[in-house]
């Protein structure tokens, strides 16, 4: 049976209804309210739902285009951390070398390298390795050099051998730590 009121609200939601159902909708009219089917009320959707599930995917596509642009900062940020951490070890390794460089008891700038090495080996993975760490103190001395003499200790490595991305993103990029003193 079907009972319609003459309202436009009342005419609309039966349409609407019928139209999902795919037939007429069984509408009992009650003092007061509308009571509707309960297979005919599951299938009504309201409008916004239908544009909440229609932008589904949205949120995927959207998040295909922006992971990668997030994960290149993350990393990024992370390996700028790492070197900045490297560039600190070195120059703290050559303040230390320096400093033994410049003291009275030094006799030759191979023990003050000796210091460098040491003081790297926790940090840089290959610190004993000279070919990639290079110690260098100026100037070169075998004996004890003159008072007030100014040494500097250089310590030095690519930034390839301490990254932890690919070789080719640094081109001959090196990290340095620099130090001078003047001798006891």
């Amino acid at each position: 049976m079907l009972f319609a009121r003459s309202s436009s609200r009342f005419s609309h939601r039966q349409s609407a209804m019928e139209s999902l159902k795919g037939g007429s909708a069984e509408i009992r009219q009650n003092p007061g309210s509308l009571s509707v089917d309960k297979h005919v009320r599951s299938n009504y959707r309201h409008p916004a739902t239908k544009r909440a599930h229609s932008r589904l995917g949205a949120a995927t596509v959207e998040l295909a285009l922006v992971a990668p642009f997030i994960l290149f900062i993350i990393f990024g940020s992370v390996e700028f951390a790492r070197m900045m951490m490297v560039k600190q070890t070195l120059t703290n390794a050559a303040r230390e070398g320096c400093r033994h460089a410049t003291l009275a008891t030094s006799r030759d700038h191979e023990s003050a390298e000796t210091v460098v090495r040491a003081l790297l080996k926790g940090t840089v993975a290959d610190g004993q390795d000279p070919g990639m760490v290079r110690v260098t103190i100026t100037p070169s001395f075998q004996s004890s050099p003159v008072s007030g003499t100014e040494i500097q200790a250089l310590v030095e490595v690519d930034c390839a051998d301490v990254s932890w991305l690919p070789a080719t993103l640094f081109a001959g990029a090196k990290v340095r730590g620099v130090a001078c003193m003047n001798r006891e």
